[in-house]
C-alpha cells in the first residue's frame, strides 16, 4: 500500500501530487523521488486553496441534505479550513465559555478557568484528528475505498456551525444554550451522516452501523461541549 493510498484520495505518488488549484495542477519535484511524509512539502498541497474554496466548503455544511460535500472535495480535500475551524473553536469555546460562566454565576467572587484552553484544544483537536483515524482504518478493513484527508476535510468542516452556537451560548439561559447546541449538533450531525452514507453505501452492507457509529460520536461532542463549557 502506498503513501498516497494512506493519506489522500490521488492514489500512488509517483513523483508528483496534485495541489488544490486541480486536479490537473501537480506540483513538481526535483527528480523521481516524492517528498517525505514527515516532511512540510508532503502536506503542503493540502494548505494551498483559496478563500472561495473554504467558504463553498462552509455553505455546504449549512445545506446538509445536498450530500455533495465528499463529490465536490474528493479532487482537493484539504487541511486548511479545518485546522482554521478548530483553531477558532478552541479560542471561543475557552474564552466564551468562561464569559458564560461569569454571567451565570452567581457567587460575588469569579475566576478564570484557564483550564478551558487545554480542554477544548484536547477535545476539537483529539475530536478531528482521531476520530477521521479510526474511522479510515474500519473503512479499510471492510475494504471501503476513503481517503483519510478526505475524512479529516469532511469532520473539520462539520463542525463549522458550533462557531456561532458559542456566541449564542453565552446568553445565561439554559433553554438558550439548549437550543443553540441541540440545533447545531443536529446540522453538524446531518451534514456527517448524509455525506458520509453517500460515500459507502455502495461499498458495504454495514455502512448503516458505521453511519450511526460516527453520529453518536458527533452527538457525544455536542455534549461535551456543553457539558465542560456552558454548564
Amino acid at each position: 500500500m502506498s503513501l498516497g493510498d494512506n493519506l489522500g484520495p490521488y492514489g500512488p505518488v509517483s513523483g508528483s501530487v496534485p495541489v488544490a488549484a486541480g486536479p490537473e495542477v501537480a506540483l513538481q519535484f526535483q527528480g523521481d523521488k516524492p517528498p517525505s511524509i514527515f516532511s512540510i512539502a508532503y502536506y503542503r498541497p493540502y494548505f494551498d486553496v483559496d478563500t472561495s474554496d473554504v467558504l463553498e466548503r462552509i455553505l455546504e455544511t449549512f445545506i446538509p441534505f445536498r450530500s455533495t460535500f465528499n463529490e465536490k472535495t474528493s479532487a482537493q480535500p484539504d487541511m486548511y479550513g479545518p485546522f482554521w475551524i478548530c483553531t477558532t473553536l478552541i479560542f471561543l469555546s475557552s474564552a466564551l465559555g468562561n464569559i458564560a460562566n461569569y454571567l451565570s454565576s452567581e457567587e460575588k467572587t469569579w475566576h478564570l478557568d484557564i483550564s478551558n484552553v487545554s480542554r477544548s484544544t484536547g477535545i476539537f483537536y483529539g475530536y478531528v484528528g482521531v476520530v477521521p483515524l479510526v474511522l479510515f482504518a474500519v473503512l479499510k478493513y471492510f475494504g471501503m475505498s476513503s481517503g483519510l484527508v478526505q475524512l479529516w476535510c469532511m469532520y473539520g468542516y462539520s463542525l463549522f456551525i458550533y462557531i456561532p452556537c458559542t456566541f449564542i451560548s453565552v446568553v445565561p439561559k439554559e433553554l438558550v444554550r439548549w437550543i443553540a447546541l441541540g440545533t447545531s449538533a443536529a446540522f453538524s450531525t446531518w451534514f456527517l451522516a448524509t455525506n458520509m452514507r453517500a460515500h459507502v453505501k455502495q461499498t458495504s452492507e454495514r455502512w448503516v452501523l458505521i453511519v450511526l457509529a460516527a453520529m453518536c460520536l458527533h452527538t457525544a461532542l455536542a455534549f461535551l461541549l456543553k457539558l465542560f463549557f456552558f454548564v
